[in-house]
């Protein structure tokens, strides 16, 4: 995988800042708590245009319609593939106000039979969290590939996925990991700047949302491309072959 032209191939768009500010403004309106799906089905559209090589480096903003819907299918596959760390937060729920009844009786059985299930479960959330790194993307893949969202469980084809490309996917995780922690170190620099340093910082979070979101749908779309037996010849040379 190319991950340093996934950094920096968005500079290569003559129009990046327009495209790049427009996912600014829908990330502050994520921020009043709207889920607008627009984002996930840009990042969707990034990951088409790596694959299939098309003309410029990042995709217009213009079928509104088609990025919704996208976005869309793709939060419901990815919601639906989470029901099963969401049924053991309830199983963490209900062990506590159990172990709250069993308090009534006896303190020391109350206690263990609250550390078993909240380690039992903490022990099945942390694996199936794991897995869910590696499924999300998959996700993205394989709708990209079809475009229809019951593709998105078929589960033998989305394992398919991640065992070809386990490698590459946790390479995509470790540089979102490295660009989260590089945004940290500087939201803590800027907390020591009084006023202007919080005002700065939100600045940079409102633009850095869908600058990691073209980051990763580039790498994504490395991984789709090497799916469709494409190889790195295509989206390696620059602008030139989108």
């Amino acid at each position: 995988m190319d991950i340093a032209k996934a950094f920096t191939y968005m500079l290569e768009d003559e129009r990046w800042v327009t495209k790049l500010g427009i996912g600014a403004v829908l990330t502050f309106f994520i921020w009043l708590l709207l889920p607008i799906p627009i984002l996930v089905g840009y990042s969707l559209a990034v990951l088409r245009n790596v694959r299939d090589g098309y003309e410029r480096p990042l995709p217009e903003w213009d079928d509104w319609g088609r990025l919704f819907m996208d976005g869309l299918f793709i939060m419901i596959a990815q919601f639906v593939y989470t029901l099963p760390l969401l049924l053991l937060l309830c199983v963490i729920t209900g062990g506590m106000v159990a172990s709250a009844g069993i308090a009534e009786m006896s303190e020391q059985l109350a206690t263990a039979s609250f550390l078993a299930t909240f380690g039992l479960t903490a022990c099945l959330f942390l694996l199936w969290y794991v897995a869910y790194i590696f499924i999300s993307p998959a996700i993205m893949i394989q709708y990209g590939r079809t475009g229809e969202l019951g593709s998105c469980f078929r589960f033998g084809e989305v394992i398919a996925i991640i065992r070809r490309n386990v490698g590459d996917i946790l390479i995509v995780f470790v540089a979102v990991l490295v660009v989260s922690f590089a945004y940290g170190a500087f939201t803590s620099f800027l907390s020591i700047i009084p006023c202007l340093g919080p005002i700065i910082g939100m600045v940079v979070s409102l633009f850095l949302g869908p600058y990691v979101m073209m980051m990763t749908g580039h790498l994504y779309g490395q991984i789709a491309a090497k799916e469709s037996g494409i190889g790195p010849e295509k989206w390696e040379k620059g602008p030139d072959v989108y």
